[in-house]
This record gives C-alpha cells, sequence and structure tokens, in this order.
C-alpha cells in the first residue's frame, strides 16, 4: 500500500484524547480543526494537516469538530464518501456524510450541539470561516498551533528547496508589469494566497508536495513586492535581484516590526486582503498595524487578473500538455501491453509507472497526487492509496487521474478512464453504458457556445444532462480552474458556481459517474476559454489535451451524428499525435 505517512488508530486515539484534555483546560464545548496550513492551502503536507492527527483521514479537504463528549465529527463532501468510510476509525470518529456543504453542516452542528465556547486554530482558519462560527457558537476562543504542539507531537516538514525566478519566456509579463496594472499609489495588498505570490514573483520553489509555488507571505504594492520568508528559506541570486521584488528574511514573530517599518515609510491608504485567504491570526496582526479604516476587502483576491491568462502562459500551459499526454499515453500503452503478453501488474505499479512517464518527458514534479483505481477502487472518486495487491486484468475497468510540472511550473492535470483489454475483449456491457454517458457530458459541454459572463451552473447542467437521462450523477462539481496550482479559483463550473466565464480563462471539464463495489468512469480535459471566431460576444472552448478514449468502451450507438462527428475530428489530432488509443492493439 502507498503510504507517504501514516498514524496507527491508538495514535489518533491519544491524539484525540489530548486535545480533549486541552479543551477542558480551557472550558470549550467543541473545538474546530480545519485541513488547511498557516497559508490556507488545498493541498497540505499530511505530516502539516492537523485534521489528520485527530482522524486518520487522507482526502485533500474536509472539515473536523471535536466535541468535548463524543466522536470526533469527519466532514465530507461526495468526493470522499467512500474515501472517509475506508480510513477512518468508526470507534472514534464519525463520518458526516455532505450532500452539499461540509461547512454548513459543521456550522448547524455547533448549534444543534449547543456548542457555547468553540475552540479554533487561529493561524489556521480563515477570516471567513471564523465569522461564520462565531454566528453560531456565542464565543470563540483560539488556540494558537503552538499550544497544541506542546501536547501533541506533529512531523517536522523537509527541508525548503530554493526559491528560483522562472525566465520571461516561461511566464509573461515581469512583477512591476503586473502590479502597475492592478494598483494605484497608495494601494497595496497582503498576501498569503501561495500561488498568487507565485504568479506576482514569477517565482517557483516547489516548497510543497504537488506545488510548484513557496512558503512566504507577502505586501504587495504598486511600485514593490515584499517577500516575507523564513532565514532557513534559500533564495536564488536572480530572483533577489529582480527589479521590483524585496526578499526579507525572517521569524514570523518578527513579521509584525517589519509591515510596521513599511507602513511607517509608504504612509499607505488602502490595504486589500481576502478574507477567506488570510487566517484570524494574520488579520489580527493586520488591525494593529494599518488599523481598520484601511484595511479593505479584496474578495476573490488577485485571482480576476491571475485567472486570466496571457499568451506566453498560454503557450506554456499548451507545450506543458502536449508532454503530459505523451506521459499519459504512454502509462495506458504500457498497462496494455502488459496484459497483453501476460505480465503481472499492480495497482501499485500503475502508480509509480505513472510518475515515471512523466519524468521521462521532462516533469519536474506530479502537480498532485496520482489517482490510480483498478476495478472497484475507480469508484473513489480521489482515491490516493493504490495497493500492491491489486493485480490488473484484462477485464478492469481503470481510472488514471494524473498531472505534472514542466517549465514555468504551470500544472497540468488530466482523467483517463480506460479498459484492461481491447475491443475484441469485450468489455462488460455496464462499463461501456457509463463510460459513453461520460463522454457524451464531456462532448456536451466542450463543444458548448456561451455569451460572455455566462455564469459556471449553466455549463455544468450540459455534462449531467446525458447521464441524467439514464439516472446517474456525481456527486463534484464539472469544473475547476488550472493554473500555478492544480486548483486555481477565478473560474469553476458547477451546480452551484456564479462564477461568469471570461475569456483567458483555464478550465477542466471533467463528468463522471461512480458505482461502489463495480467501478468509476472519470473523462476529464482542460480547455482555455476564447472568444468565438465567428459569433460576436460568444465564448468557446478550445483544447490542451488530445488523449484518445478507449474505443472499447465506447458505444458508437448512444452518439448522435454531432457527437460522433466531434469525436472523429479529435481522434484525428490524437492520431496525428501519436496519442490514440485507437492504435494500441
Amino acid at each position: 500500500m502507498k503510504k507517504s505517512f501514516s498514524l496507527s488508530n491508538q495514535t489518533i486515539k491519544s491524539n484525540i484524547q489530548k486535545l480533549k484534555k486541552i479543551m477542558g483546560e480551557k472550558n470549550l464545548d467543541a473545538m474546530y480543526i480545519s485541513s488547511f496550513d498557516p497559508f490556507l492551502n488545498e493541498y497540505v503536507p499530511l505530516q502539516d494537516n492537523h485534521r489528520f492527527y485527530f482522524t486518520g483521514f487522507t482526502g485533500s479537504m474536509a472539515e473536523v469538530l471535536v466535541p468535548a463528549e463524543g466522536k470526533v465529527r469527519l466532514y465530507v463532501d461526495g468526493r470522499y464518501h467512500e474515501q472517509a468510510d475506508l480510513e477512518i476509525d468508526h470507534d472514534e470518529v464519525e463520518v458526516v456524510k455532505s450532500a452539499d456543504s461540509t461547512t454548513s453542516d459543521l456550522i448547524k452542528d455547533v448549534t444543534k450541539l449547543n456548542v457555547k465556547r468553540l475552540g479554533y486554530e487561529s493561524d489556521r482558519t480563515s477570516l471567513g470561516f471564523l465569522k461564520r462560527l462565531s454566528s453560531a457558537a456565542p464565543e470563540t476562543v483560539a488556540v494558537a498551533g503552538g499550544e497544541l504542539a506542546k501536547s501533541i507531537e506533529f512531523e517536522k516538514l523537509n527541508d525548503l528547496k530554493e526559491v528560483t525566478l522562472i525566465n520571461r519566456e516561461f511566464r509573461g509579463r515581469d512583477t512591476l508589469e503586473k502590479t502597475r496594472a492592478i494598483f494605484k499609489d497608495g494601494e497595496a495588498m497582503y498576501l498569503t494566497a501561495l500561488d498568487t505570490i507565485a504568479w506576482i514573483t514569477n517565482c517557483r520553489g516547489y516548497h510543497l508536495p504537488f506545488l510548484s509555488s513557496f512558503y512566504a507571505r507577502s505586501l504587495v504594492t504598486k511600485e514593490k513586492v515584499y517577500v516575507f520568508v523564513t532565514p532557513e528559506t534559500p533564495v536564488s541570486a536572480a530572483a533577489k535581484k529582480e527589479f521590483g521584488l524585496e526578499f526579507i528574511a525572517l521569524p514570523l514573530s518578527d513579521l509584525p516590526k517589519e509591515l510596521e517599518k513599511i507602513q511607517n515609510t509608504l504612509h499607505l491608504k488602502n490595504v486589500w486582503f481576502d478574507p477567506a485567504m488570510s487566517n484570524a491570526s494574520d488579520f489580527s496582526m493586520l488591525v494593529k498595524i494599518f488599523g481598520t479604516e484601511r484595511l479593505v476587502e479584496k474578495v476573490g483576491g488577485l485571482y480576476e487578473w491571475q485567472s486570466i491568462k496571457e499568451p506566453v502562459e498560454i503557450q506554456q500551459i499548451e507545450a506543458s500538455f502536449k508532454r503530459s499526454d505523451k506521459a499519459i499515453y504512454n502509462t495506458i500503452k504500457w498497462v496494455k501491453d502488459s496484459l497483453r503478453e501476460g505480465k503481472r501488474i499492480t495497482e501499485l505499479d500503475l502508480y509509480h509507472e505513472t510518475s515515471k512517464k512523466y519524468a521521462e518527458q521532462g516533469a519536474k514534479d506530479q502537480s498532485f497526487n496520482t489517482i490510480a483505481g483498478v476495478g472497484p477502487n475507480g469508484s473513489i472518486i480521489h482515491y490516493g492509496s493504490p495497493s500492491d495487491e491489486v493485480i490488473i486484468k484484462k477485464d478492469d475497468l481503470i481510472l488514471l487521474d494524473s498531472g505534472g510540472y514542466f517549465d514555468g511550473g504551470f500544472a497540468t492535470d488530466t482523467t483517463r478512464a480506460f479498459f484492461g483489454g481491447t475491443v475484441a475483449d469485450k468489455p462488460d456491457p455496464k462499463k461501456v453504458e457509463i463510460y459513453t454517458l461520460v463522454l457524451k457530458g464531456l462532448l456536451a459541454c466542450a463543444s458548448a457556445v456561451f455569451p460572455e459572463g455566462t455564469k459556471g451552473i449553466v455549463l455544468d447542467g450540459l455534462a449531467r444532462n446525458p447521464m441524467r437521462k439514464k439516472g446517474y450523477d456525481y456527486a463534484h462539481g464539472t469544473g475547476h480552474g488550472v493554473g500555478i496550482h492544480v486548483h486555481e479559483p477565478g473560474v469553476r463550473i458547477s451546480s452551484i458556481s456564479n462564477v461568469p466565464m471570461k475569456a483567458g480563462q483555464v478550465v477542466s471539464i471533467e463528468p463522471g459517474i461512480y458505482l461502489p463495489g463495480f467501478g468509476g468512469v472519470r473523462l476529464e480535459n482542460i480547455y482555455r476559454v476564447e472568444q468565438h471566431p465567428v459569433h460576436k460576444g460568444m465564448l468557446h472552448f478550445v483544447g490542451f489535451v488530445f488523449i484518445g478514449f478507449d474505443p472499447a468502451l465506447v458505444d458508437m450507438k448512444l452518439l448522435n451524428d454531432e457527437e460522433k462527428l466531434i469525436l472523429e475530428e479529435y481522434e484525428a489530432e490524437c492520431l496525428r499525435r501519436g496519442t490514440s488509443l485507437r492504435a494500441i492493439k
């Protein structure tokens, strides 16, 4: 079983007991534990994910409420319902399976459980969510992460890699070209969103697993970006010399003094902050330095600029996907060839072979933990524990979701479900049905023409419609933004998304069908949003991904004439690029 870091049930039980002792000393009725680190990252190494220490759950996102009495409550969305049941100790943890919002369900339970005094980690709780917690509990009590660390042994992170400046050919505009287009004199923004710091500085560091960004906090002004890193953070000479950047190495405890010194020099009038990307501890610091009269909420941070890719970024993203396509195609071909030759390969072999194929194409790292689910494991939407005991067979339905980082540090992300055998091996008709319905959803959404400003919720329905007609659906969004991090805010296609579609955005389209105990299908391509070449005021999608679909799983009788035409044009391009599964015999 692939495990980068694990805890025994006994250790988790002991951690819960130690936490409840701290809660008793502070007279807390309950304690909120988030999945975030102090930078509110989505993908946090398990060693630094405090939620993991009290639940054992390894998924990227979840919420935790620890009542003074009774079981720990773990709130997971539809992506993790099955995974959470498999990973946690049900004697200590209760899985709350949210149909809509994990945070809303947690807030409801705070009220339902009559929580009067609620503890929270001030450096790992966003200001926006703290406001919601405060509306449900009469009193909220800040608990610093350092207090927990006195009783609970959290693992140390690895040494940090060097922060480097990427060449202009890989990223477009210089830092000051960006800041001068966004800010006026006297304006600034305090940033902890690591992908935005990487974007505005044009630097990369690969400090966290599966992320090309680096640990830092930043104050961005029109004429300079102040980048605060720890004294242990190595920074390249080129990054230090870059015009408009100032790297300041200091302990976190000295950050308030440094910000105060900058304010005394610049006399900033407005300092923006994003309540969803600012932790409560940092906000308290900002209030003391700048005063509430200067602080301005900027919901969404700088993503309205960051999510609109400029031509050089598009070129680099396209180049990255060409290499990613080859890695995925070569992996699938390796599976099919190995099975045809009678070789014994496992689910874990598939996981490792995927990383190997990316490395052969020049990948610097994976952009997330590869999902390699064979047979029934493919129904676990974010399956992250490939096993060396699961032998891949010709009649298996296999789900492979992977991505990488290449030159420029932009993430790739693609999913292909495929069959272990060939058309001659005659897949189960159920596998063919769900695969073809998912393909119809992908084609319907990807071929859409829509007015500029169309909300993501409209496009979401296009992807779901073909399968809903047959009684299927999926418990996750249809698309997310892709950029420096594999999940980038600023664009979203989902059943609740009111985010408008704009030219220049890069977004995934990834419908799926998941049948527990049977298997799962997800087909994901990444697209850029462009002005329609003919219809004024209209937008359409242009693809980055060209990997053929598995001919063994496509029922052409279920496709209409338009879908057949789109599919054949796509397959012809894949064949030209050498990435068509039809060419694998």
